[in-house]
């Protein structure tokens, strides 16, 4: 029961928006089974922002955010921004911050499941830029 209404929220969630938070055992990342499939990277002011598409078992794709920052940083942000027109807009979801110069979105905790939907990490530290990756 516990999985029809995970699997149903999921549905739901992949019909209303391509990019959403999932948890508990609906969640395939969470498996550890799922393979890299692509990565994006953006640097500035030493710090690299990086976007990972992992491919899973359940035929999803799971992206993640990561930050590192340069030697000297701190107070680290990295969010993944969602759009569903190319870019022109989007909406900013899993907002992580730190205390150190690292970081990364919830593990096991995102689901995206491609067009219309684009995706990609942003991210900064210490008062830097905010970068960005390329749209996935």
């Amino acid at each position: 029961m516990k999985k029809t209404v995970g699997r149903i929220a999921i549905a739901f969630a992949v019909a209303v928006g391509g990019l959403v938070a999932t948890s508990g055992t609906a969640n395939a990342y969470g498996t550890g089974d799922c393979s890299y499939s692509k990565q994006r990277t953006a640097s500035g002011s030493g710090d690299s922002v990086i976007l990972q598409i992992w491919r899973c078992p359940d035929g999803h794709d799971y992206a993640k955010g990561i930050i590192s920052g340069s030697a000297n940083a701190s107070r680290a942000r990295v969010w993944m921004d969602d759009s569903i027109n190319g870019g022109r807009s989007w909406t900013a979801r899993q907002y992580t911050t730190s205390p150190s110069r690292s970081t990364q979105t919830p593990q096991n905790n995102l689901l995206f499941d491609g067009s219309p939907h684009k995706v990609r990490a942003c991210g900064d530290t210490s008062g830097h830029r905010t970068i960005c990756t390329a749209w996935y």
